[in-house]
Parts: C-alpha cells; structure tokens; sequence
C-alpha cells in the first residue's frame, strides 16, 4: 500500500470529531430520522449490542434515539417507508427481529427466526420498493410494512453449485447484500439484488428465484455499486499492473459496475456479469464504500473507500491508492453521509474500541498541478 506513485493528487482528511461510547457499535447511518425537512445538520446512528440505537451530534450529549426492547442491533437502514417525506428507519436485531419505525413509533414487526446480519432496501424500476433483511442461517427475506413478500436460502443455493474444487464447510450467514441499477447484455437498464454468503459466490436474485450465481476467487465480505472503469482501464482489466489515471487522457464509463471486497485482500470488479481483479489492499476486507465529492471532474471515476482487519482505512482512485486514514483500532462499521448538512459527504467510523469518528476528505492537489493553476 505505497502512496509513491499515486495519481497526481491525493486525498487528505480532517478529523471533525469523535465521541466514545459505553458499548460496542454494530452498525451505522446518517440521516435525520422521522423529519421531514433538514432544518438542521444531520446525525450519527448508532446500532449498539445494548438494544438501542443512539444519536450521535457534534453539538449534543449523546442520546437514545429508541429503544427496541430486543437484543444486539445487527443492521439499520433509513428509507421513507410510508411515502410522506420523511425517513423512517428499520432496525434488525440478533434476536431475528426486524422493526419498522415511523415518527418514532412501531410501524410493524417481523420475525425471521434467526439473527439478522445485513438489511437493503431493493428498488425496483418502477419506484417500488422492498425490505431485504439477510439472516444468520442464510435466507434473504423480502417484505414490505405489513406484507411478506419471498424468501429464498442462499446458503442452500451455495451448496448446490459448489464443486469439488471448495473443501471443507461454510458458515451460511449472509455477508452482505446490494441493491443497484446494472445494463444487461442488451444494454437495458435493470434493478440488480445481489448477495453474498460464506461461500466464494455472488448470487443475482429476482423476486425470490436464483437467477445467476458468479464463482469469486474469495468469499465477499462488502459490495458497493458505482462508476469505477474508465475507457482505458475498461480496455485492461485482465492486466494487474495498475495504471495511473491522468485528467483528459482518461474518462469515466457512463455504464455502473460493483466492487466486491474480498477476504483474501482483493478488491474485484464486476463488469458485464464477469468477475475481474481489480486490485490489492493486502488485509482481510470487511467493508467497501464509493465516494464522489463535488470536486471530483465529471470525467473520473468514482473513489473507493476500504477497511477490514487493520487499522486503517485505505482510499483509492481508479486502480491507485490516494489516501490512507490511521485508526486507533479497527474498524468495524464505516458509512458516508452528509453529517454537517454541507452539501458534503463525510466518512464515518464506527471502531472496536467503541469510538465513533468523523471525517471530512479532501482533494490535495500535486505541486505541478498547483504551478499550473497560478
């Protein structure tokens, strides 16, 4: 992970802010829940193993937004669920629970009967929308407030096109899931489910059916969707040298692919339903995010935000490493959004150590870049 030779800027970051928490953070969100207009800056959602979500503020004490009267948070998601404007927030629990809120109250329950390790919101061309809550014996459950809609055992799924070439036994819980846009081959825009287990497969769902299942080099711990090829780049994905992206020389393509962030250290790249490296971190990947600020030219690509079992956090722009965050421990849960209510997206960390940490990314230009501007 050298910053040597990287594009001609990288990327900096100022610490806003950290609050220290009594218990373990699970998972986090940003958004201002239950309103429906911003009056103000954004807060920091924290899924904690205590059963509540708390809110986090630069400006104010720590409080407890709900109580769930469950166990271990394990997800959180915000999404307007009843259609007036407003985000609502959906909660799952180690208990197998997931609940609905709405103007902080209980809008519904649902019993998946095991633990719940990943929710996504499914979007569908239509703007509808469903609930996908990933559990720990590896069933994906769709559902919307008070209707079920599918289920389907992924893990079961997994086991039936494993070869004889993946020894040994898996654990089925659901590592991630991802709901996004894709082109087909016919290059029509189409919603996407994917998910991913214990196993080395991505697995493209539709209305409760399998409809394609891709063998990865790795079990895939995160996914992020977003604009990361370019028109050379696009041209050399079977070369693992990676090449440096140089403003004019190089623009972005038009079409989304997915990252898939390994446990063997890679990051893949899916692209027309195949499978590519794209390149190496180097340490076990738990979580990936995109990120594109409002400096960024239209024509680059999108940046890339890693981090798993190190403390760190490690950003890369196309197929180069820019920037690189120290932790105090590692990260366990890592979400962007626009805490200052700035127009800005900010990265935040969720550590082991039960630290909460903000931080604003920006651009630092190259020194010939800066005589160019004068």
């Amino acid at each position: 992970m050298d910053l040597n030779d990287a594009n001609q800027w990288r990327l900096g970051y100022d610490k806003l802010w950290a609050s220290q928490l009594d218990d373990p953070i699970n998972c986090l969100a940003v958004g201002k829940p239950f309103l429906e207009e911003l009056s103000e800056e954004n807060d920091v959602l924290v899924g904690t193993t205590a059963g509540r979500v708390l809110i986090l503020n630069q400006t104010k004490p720590v409080e407890g937004l709900l109580d769930t009267k469950g166990n271990s948070i394990q997800a959180l998601k915000l999404h307007d669920l009843t259609g007036y404007g407003a985000l609502d927030l959906v909660v799952g629990d180690s208990d197998g629970v997931v609940t609905l809120f709405s103007r902080q109250q209980i809008l519904s329950k649902r019993e998946l009967g095991s633990a719940v390790m990943q929710i996504e919101i499914y979007e569908d061309q239509a703007g509808g929308y469903e609930i996908i809550a990933g559990d720990m014996h590896g069933t994906l459950t769709s559902f919307q407030q008070h209707d079920a809609l599918w289920k389907l055992n992924v893990a079961e799924e997994s086991a039936k096109v494993a070869t004889l070439g993946i020894a040994g036994r898996r654990s089925p819980y659901i590592r991630c899931v991802l709901s996004t846009t894709l082109k087909d081959l016919s290059g029509l825009n189409v919603s996407c489910l994917l998910a991913c287990d214990g196993w080395p497969f991505v697995h493209f769902v539709q209305e409760g059916e399998k409809i394609m299942t891709l063998r990865v080099p790795s079990i895939i711990h995160s996914m992020c969707a977003g604009h990361f090829l370019t028109t050379s780049t696009e041209k050399s994905l079977n070369d693992q040298q990676p090449k440096a992206i140089h403003a004019g020389q190089d623009v972005k393509i038009n079409s989304k692919q997915v990252l898939l962030a390994g446990e063997d250290g890679n990051v893949y790249i899916l692209v027309n339903f195949e499978v590519y490296l794209w390149f190496t971190v180097g340490i076990c990947l738990t979580n990936i995010l995109t990120f594109r600020p409002s400096w960024l030219l239209e024509e680059e690509p999108d940046i890339i935000i890693c981090a798993g079992q190190s403390n760190g956090v490690y950003i890369y722009h196309g197929r180069k490493m820019v920037g690189e965050i120290t932790t105090a421990d590692w990260p366990h849960a890592m979400t962007m959004g626009d805490v200052n209510a700035d127009g800005q997206d900010e990265l935040v960390l969720g550590l082991l150590d039960q630290t909460v940490e903000v931080y604003r990314l920006n651009q630092i230009k190259s020194k010939d870049e800066m005589m160019m501007s004068c």
